[in-house]
């Protein structure tokens, strides 16, 4: 079901990012069909001739067309930016994007998240001691900006990002299912279990202390504690079935079966195998050192999970609902 939810999410996020981007073209937001006109200044003045392929330091001003001087509209502020001449009379202009720029310069930076800065193909006439009085902008045509933002910087970025997560977790985790794998072997899982036997009879005292649902319970919590989760999930789901064969009541989850599950989703966390290799995926230099807290926050879930639970099933209302 789960699965069927993303790909509806997707489905839709596609459908309604064609759509913005068609309104987009249709308004022409980003100016496609314009030719903007700007006055360039070198910043410095001791420049007469710039360099093919040097980048310059320069002050950007947009020119506003007749029409609308003629109605009065207020011109922009200068804009700093990055002038690299490729030619005699052409080059590339980089702008930089601030308060009181052109509303099209604003909505091309807008189609590029995380960027200070727009470019452009320059040409002119001629220059006179580092100015260039009129030149025409050649902007790159925007199409299908929000389409794709979500199938290249969403969908494939996220797909991409989980394969590399996903491989670089392979070593560390078979280095540290290896080392469980051995300490199951060794009896440390078996001997845990004796350990909690006492607990586990305070926590569930309507299960016989012999019955088959105590010892999956206690080897799921064994196994949770070790980080062996993959061996812990047969070992829950196994437990729960025989709790429900104490079950008076089918359909309705006993306080056994609650307690169980606020145990198995806060338990406590020995060694936290999937954290670490997470983390020394990532590049982490000491990995292994949120031992220490992802311990301390996992024991205050669980008192936390087991205090509410042991008060929920105190009131009248779950006690008639498990009444035989």
């Amino acid at each position: 079901m789960l699965n069927y939810i993303w790909l509806s999410l997707i489905i839709v996020g596609i459908i309604v990012a064609a759509a913005t981007d068609w309104h987009d073209l249709s308004a022409d937001r980003y100016h496609n069909n314009e030719q903007d006109f700007v006055t360039i200044r070198l910043l410095d003045t001791a420049v007469s001739s710039p360099e093919l392929n040097k980048p310059y330091s320069c002050s950007v001003s947009y020119r506003l067309p007749l029409e609308k001087q003629a109605g009065g509209a207020l011109p922009s502020t200068p804009q700093r930016g990055e002038l690299t001449c490729t030619g005699p009379d052409n080059g590339l202009l980089r702008i930089i994007i601030g308060s009181g720029a052109p509303l099209q310069w604003r909505d091309r930076l807008s189609a590029q998240p995380g960027a200070d800065a727009i470019s452009a193909r320059v040409r002119w006439i001629g220059r006179d001691r580092g100015m260039i009085p009129l030149a025409p902008l050649e902007f790159e045509k925007l199409k299908f900006v929000k389409l794709n933002a979500v199938t290249n910087d969403g969908i494939l970025k996220s797909a991409r990002s989980a394969v590399e997560l996903a491989i670089g977790l392979i070593g560390i985790m078979a280095l540290w299912l290896g080392v469980m794998k051995i300490a199951e072997q060794a009896g440390l899982v078996a001997k845990l279990a004796i350990l909690l036997r006492p607990a586990t009879r305070f926590l569930f005292p309507g299960v016989p202390a012999d019955h088959p649902a105590m010892g999956a319970m206690i080897m799921n919590i064994s196994a949770n504690m070790l980080g062996l989760s993959n061996a812990a999930t047969p070992l829950g789901l196994k437990a729960m079935e025989e709790l429900n064969k104490l079950n008076h009541k089918a359909g309705t989850a006993t306080d056994a079966m609650c307690t169980f599950l606020v145990i198995n989703t806060s338990n406590v966390q020995l060694i936290p195998a999937t954290v670490i290799a997470i983390r020394a995926s990532a590049g982490s230099s000491n990995p292994a050192e949120v031992v220490g807290p992802v311990l301390v926050a996992t024991a205050l879930t669980l008192v936390i999970g087991i205090t509410l639970a042991k008060l929920l099933a105190r009131l009248p209302v779950f006690r008639k609902q498990l009444a035989p």
